[in-house]
């Protein structure tokens, strides 16, 4: 019987790590701007103590970092192109004529994230039929 008890509060304990999981990846899908950052942190907060939950977290992360870099260039990108629309900044000046670049880098790691991505979800899928929620 006691048996019984501690594997079943190990079972308890990864399903709630793995809906933590589920749903934090969820809120970082969900995000936009600045908040996508915050979002990816707390993807990267949730606990894992089970070796399920800690492989499809690592898999998620490996999405998210890209997707998260890409999405903070294009913030800077769209930040400075408004700068240039204002006339705070000079459209000849360094910061602007690197823009290209940092769009091209954005879309590399945007699309590096969405290959990733497919893991990421293959794994969620395994943790929610493992642990029926």
């Amino acid at each position: 019987m006691a048996l019984g008890i501690v594997l079943g509060g190990c079972g308890n304990s990864a399903k709630r790590e793995a809906t933590s999981l589920a749903e934090a990846v969820d809120r970082f899908r969900q995000a936009s701007g600045a908040s996508s950052q915050a979002q990816a942190a707390a993807v990267a907060a949730v606990p894992c103590s089970d070796d399920r939950v800690c492989e499809a977290k690592r898999a998620c992360l490996e999405a998210i970092g890209p997707t998260g870099q890409a999405l903070a260039l294009k913030d800077e990108v769209s930040s400075k192109l408004a700068d240039i629309e204002a006339a705070r900044l000079s459209p000849n000046a360094p910061e602007a004529q690197a823009l290209p670049g940092k769009l091209d880098d954005a879309s590399r790691l945007l699309q590096e994230g969405h290959a990733k991505m497919g893991a990421c979800e293959t794994k969620l899928t395994d943790l929610r039929v493992t642990y029926a929620f």
